[in-house]
């Protein structure tokens, strides 16, 4: 009761989401990656692969509980002096961790972010990182589906991680054909070998290498209650949800952003002031505050921009904002608020 007491104060007071939060600089010293709330990992490679991608080993500590196929965690890196965190799906299986100890990442660096760029040459063997609990519903159905029902996997660019640790953990229970169409463009696949190893060994598994252009020039062919898993861009997407509902498919998704916001209410288009530490600007009621404030030059910090790593959070003194994770209106009072994940629906005062 105590502890539950001094967390929901810690909520309310400060930034951090549990008491412990604040004995952090003092474990620090002895154990300079820890973080309240997270889990160690060693770094024991990182490799550049085709198609601008990185390979990342890690060998989370004892205490991190092996993930299921298709779950992603949260990785929290400090680079140049500020911890960044951001979401990606492990690409190894849970057999993998069972055998050894370690997970992969396989991450599509931009060279344009803040992130990826920097991990293949900042990430140094045998340093340390931050992970998260195993998380997320994206996993292998295990359900018994006549033999005749295919299992349709569509990945695109890299979209194909969870279904590499789909695919290594189940293709040896599975018991129906099982097909995957590999979306990226030309000579930047990954996991070629693996892919034909494993097709090798198990004929009931096919798959095809494709361009995106081969793809929109090759129509898919869904059959009724087959299950199609898909991740990739949100435009494949919303494609592939919309022919499974066509003809009848169990349609299964993950991605890694937030989903659009405009057209999400019937109210229309409004204008809306937001007054930022005596500052005027100007927003409206379609997009999130980080998106309309970053592009008005104003000082917000862009972290994960999806609602994990805090690092936009700033102080509603008034007004009403929607949060896109959960659908909750705000009180018109004072809270604590994530720029990336709300959504003004009426003039906002807020500081730092």
């Amino acid at each position: 009761m105590l502890f539950t007491t001094l967390n929901k104060l810690s909520i309310w007071f400060s930034h951090h989401s549990a008491f412990s939060g604040y004995f952090e600089p003092v474990i620090q010293r002895v154990k300079p990656a820890w973080r309240q709330g997270l889990y160690r990992a060693q770094v024991l490679n990182v490799t550049k692969a085709i198609g601008d991608f990185v390979h990342i080993t890690l060998q989370p500590q004892h205490q991190w509980k092996a993930h299921k196929a298709g779950q992603h965690i949260e990785l929290t890196v400090e680079l140049n002096g500020r911890l960044l965190t951001r979401i990606f799906t492990i690409a190894s299986s849970p057999q993998q961790y069972v055998k050894d100890k370690t997970i992969t990442l396989v991450i599509k660096t931009n060279e344009l972010g803040r992130f990826t760029p920097q991990l293949a040459d900042e990430l140094i063997i045998n340093s340390w990182v931050n992970i998260s609990a195993a998380q997320g519903d994206f996993v292998f159905q295990q359900v018994n589906k006549p033999l005749e029902t295919p299992t349709v996997m569509i990945a695109g660019g890299s979209g194909i991680t969870p279904m590499m640790s789909m695919l290594s953990e189940h293709l040896s229970t599975a018991n129906n054909p099982v097909y995957l169409r590999y979306i990226a463009p030309l000579n930047e696949h990954q996991f070629v070998e693996n892919l034909a190893l494993l097709a090798k060994e198990h004929p009931y598994f096919t798959f095809d290498l494709m361009t995106r252009s081969e793809h929109e020039s090759q129509p898919l062919t869904l059959l009724a209650k087959s299950d199609v898993y898909c991740c990739g861009p949100q435009g494949l997407m919303f494609d592939i949800e919309a022919l499974s509902k066509d003809t009848g498919a169990n349609f299964y998704q993950e991605y890694f952003s937030l989903a659009p916001t405009f057209n999400d209410d019937s109210a229309a288009k409004i204008d809306i002031t937001v007054t930022l530490n005596g500052k005027v600007f100007t927003a409206s009621n379609q997009q999130n505050l980080l998106i309309q404030l970053e592009s008005q030059n104003a000082p917000v910090i862009r972290g994960c921009g999806i609602g994990v790593c805090h690092q936009c959070h700033f102080t509603k003194k008034s007004g009403l904002v929607k949060n896109l994770l959960t659908g909750d209106v705000s009180d018109s009072g004072e809270q604590i608020i994530q720029l990336c994940i709300s959504k003004p629906l009426s003039d906002l005062e807020m500081s730092i």
